[in-house]
């Protein structure tokens, strides 16, 4: 953009700089959105606030706009410049009037929590909205009417639809939900046309490609993925770099790039074509709640925690896009550096351990191993899944059994539980549980248990429960906590079995070997099923 001066880069020190910070007035920027012709964003703040600000000077040339009475969640501008849609915490969507800087009609009023997302369908006549109470609404841009009404909701859970997106060609509406699903919807019916499983963490983030062929998801497992918009396959590996989760994610109009903020202070940009990140980090100082970039795609403008908009020049930084094209590893190489990088940061803490659990030595099996074709590992395979069916059983999530990062997996747990509805809730409580006892942190590991326990018994919660009072060396508390687990084992000989090893385990783990032993050695003799014994003991090793 012409005016705006260039010092976006620090060359020197391979470490880019902003153009410009602009400070609001030290209220969270939950929401940024360019204007059309590129000169101006919008911004939408923890005060309740929206402000216009002229991006090469930083100065505030419209509002405040005060209206909402919670939290301003979401900004979108009409493709006409003439309006803003935002989203508050405090359930209402406000169209307003860029000119004279009022609010057109009242504040719309269908969802009943804090709406997370708007925006305008391409022809800027109607504005839909994503709330905590599952559900999108579709409204009339002109007049306020409500057009349709999108219900997220599962089995009478409650949804958190977190982001909304429509299709280039205003047909279609994307959403991003608390459940991990991301749904394409039918605009005018609601007719959901597609539900794509993302992953076992909620989405938050969810945008088009330009020619709506793709959609691209950032969530709460620190990833963006690609998807194919028609038939939800996944499309390359994921977008792999930030260590805590993605808040926000926004597509250059030519589709060459895309930008992920994140809770780790950082704002990334990635190539559509690799998925590799392209140059180095852009920092912020304190968490990066929104992002948004040009319609020229030179210019790139975040939001953090205190405040400060930083606005970037991207174009010294898309000079190395040309180097991240490099042609694409065949797909086994590809599987073999996504699997590297997803445990990479774990690297340290299996040198120290030499991948032996604290009760003996477990070598954790290869994940390519569940995945092989030749007919002499079809047992194999038919164990991995016996794993997996038993994992499902105990609600233990996807993140925990693989025993990542320890610390990130802890804090999406702890992002979870702020989140969830207290039926989630119940089990995210249990699976902190187990991570904070795989760190030894029995006494956390213990209240997470009872938090999970008092929202609703269950098996994994008495489990949980039992393994944080063994490592208070409560032995006898913890046999009463197991016992209690055998009332949810709904009589299967498996889980039964499993229970009997961990207690046998707690038993080896306070000094009564011999009887641990015994018990050991009694079950593998009552057993009507005892080739999936090993596998059992496996297991509960690694809880």
């Amino acid at each position: 953009m012409s005016g705006v001066p260039d010092t976006a880069s620090d060359t020197s020190k391979g470490q880019p700089a902003p153009t410009r910070a602009m400070q609001q007035r030290k209220n969270k920027v939950w929401a940024v959105a360019f204007f059309k012709d590129g000169r101006r964003v919008v911004t939408g703040s923890h005060d309740k606030t929206l402000r216009i600000l002229n991006v090469q000077t930083g100065e505030m040339v419209g509002g405040p706009f005060i209206g909402h009475t919670d939290q301003v969640r979401s900004v979108a501008v009409s493709p006409n410049n003439r309006r803003i849609a935002s989203g508050g915490g405090d359930a209402t969507v406000i169209i307003w009037d860029v000119k004279s800087k009022q609010i057109i009609f009242n504040p719309l009023v269908k969802h009943t929590e804090k709406v997370n997302s708007v925006c305008f369908s391409p022809d800027g006549k109607e504005v839909a909205s994503g709330s905590h109470d599952s559900t999108i609404v579709v409204w009339n841009a002109d007049n306020g009417a409500v057009l349709a009404t999108l219900d997220s909701q599962y089995h009478r859970q409650t949804v958190h639809v977190w982001s909304v997106s429509f299709s280039p060609d205003g047909l279609k509406l994307a959403s991003g939900s608390s459940d991990h699903f991301i749904r394409v919807w039918r605009a005018v019916n609601a007719e959901c046309l597609l539900k794509i499983n993302a992953g076992q963490w909620s989405i938050r983030s969810v945008v088009w490609s330009p020619d709506g062929h793709q959609l691209v998801s950032g969530s709460f497992d620190n990833t963006a993925k690609f998807w194919n918009s028609s038939n939800g396959e996944e499309i390359g590996q994921p977008c792999i770099g930030h260590t805590r989760w993605i808040t926000c994610l926004a597509i250059s109009s030519d589709n060459s790039f895309i930008a992920t903020a994140s809770d780790d202070s950082t704002v990334r940009l990635w190539c559509t074509k690799t998925h590799k990140q392209i140059g180095h980090v852009l920092e912020h100082t304190k968490k990066v709640h929104s992002v948004a970039i040009s319609p020229d795609a030179e210019l790139l403008v975040s939001g953090a925690d205190d405040g400060n908009l930083q606005l970037w020049t991207v174009g010294d930084i898309l000079e190395q896009r040309k180097m991240e094209e490099t042609p694409p590893e065949d797909e086994e190489e590809q599987e073999q550096h996504f699997l590297s990088c997803n445990s990479e940061t774990q690297t340290s803490h299996d040198t120290d351990n030499e991948h032996t659990g604290s009760h003996g030595d477990h070598t954790e099996p290869s994940v390519d191993q569940s995945r092989t074709s030749d007919s002499s590992d079809t047992h194999d395979a038919s164990d991995s899944d016996d794993q997996d069916s038993l994992f499902d059983i105990f609600a233990i999530k996807t993140a925990v059994r693989n025993s990542g990062d320890l610390r990130i997996i802890e804090d999406l747990l702890t992002h979870g539980i702020e989140f969830d509805e207290d039926d989630n809730r119940r089990d995210t409580y249990a699976n902190r549980s187990v991570v904070r006892a795989q760190n030894s942190e029995w006494e956390a590991a213990l209240q997470d248990a009872v938090k999970s326990i008092a929202i609703q018994p269950s098996l994994l919660g008495y489990i949980s429960k039992g393994i944080a009072l063994c490592g208070k060396k409560q032995l006898w508390d913890a046999m009463e906590a197991f016992d209690l687990a055998f009332v949810f084992s709904n009589r299967d000989p498996i889980i039964i079995d499993l229970l009997l090893l961990i207690k046998a385990a707690a038993l080896f783990n306070t000094g009564r070997h011999d009887e641990a032993v015994r018990r050991v050695q009694d079950l593998a003799t009552a057993s009507q099923h005892s080739d999936q014994i090993p596998c059992n003991v496996v297991i509960s090793y690694l809880l």
